[in-house]
């Protein structure tokens, strides 16, 4: 029997490998950045961006099958966490993806700012190598080379503490012609792990004050997702 607080979704995806690199910026500077409409959400004063690489495997709509050769795809995403009528989630700059239908299907019919890029994943033990060279046409092409790993055990973070709140959150907005729309997320805890990352190149960060010597990752090696459709909430 499903479970009563997901019914409803729309869509499953399983993310694999997933790493969470965060770097902390400055408020004001980061509310420039965002739709007028939507608040920079904050964690002691700071703001924080991050990148995501992972795999995504197992996608398929509700009461359909995976499809074998449209299932699964690499995926990298550049985010940041805002607050819209005291909820908060997470607000993306650039989500970059190897299935071109994927990118096509994201951009037309959730309008979630997808990018076609040409991608790789190389995987040896635990440690995790990921390319992303983005090709979409007429825009800029941005490179991102990583090689990650977990290095320590699993456990799920705490409520009230830096790597929870960089990690749960359970809706994502969009501002799509001055109307605010939220998508809801649901997914198990987390299953953390600390990491190292070594990034060889990265011109995807270019414009996100990326600061190397404050990043703080997290690994999690696998989580099934569901996923809602967006509604507006747009106050009137």
């Amino acid at each position: 029997m499903e479970n009563s607080k997901r019914k409803g979704w729309i869509m499953k995806q399983t993310w694999d490998d997933l790493l969470f690199l965060h770097w902390p910026v400055d408020a004001s500077w980061l509310q420039s950045l965002l739709p007028s409409e939507l608040e920079v959400d904050t964690f002691d004063g700071v703001a924080w961006i991050g990148i995501v690489p992972f795999e995504m495997n197992s996608i398929r709509f509700r009461g359909l099958p995976a499809v074998p050769f449209a299932s699964q795809l690499l995926e990298l995403n550049v985010r940041t966490y805002v607050k819209y009528n005291n909820k908060h989630g997470v607000y993306f700059f650039s989500l970059d993806a190897s299935h071109a239908a994927g990118v096509l299907l994201a951009r037309n019919v959730f309008h979630l700012p997808y990018f076609k890029a040409d991608m790789s994943k190389q995987k040896e033990r635990q440690q995790v190598e990921f390319t992303s060279v983005r090709n979409h046409k007429g825009v800029e092409q941005a490179k991102y080379h990583i090689i990650y790993e977990p290095i320590s055990g699993p456990y799920e973070a705490k409520n009230g503490n830096l790597d929870f709140w960089l990690t749960e959150r359970d809706r994502l907005f969009i501002v799509r012609n001055g109307s605010v729309l939220q998508g809801k997320i649901d997914h198990d805890r987390w299953p953390l792990q600390d990491a190292s990352a070594d990034v060889l190149q990265d011109t995807l960060s270019d414009h996100y004050r990326y600061k190397e010597d404050q990043v703080i990752t997290h690994f999690s090696k696998s989580v099934t997702t569901y996923l809602w459709p967006f509604e507006k909430v747009t106050n009137k």
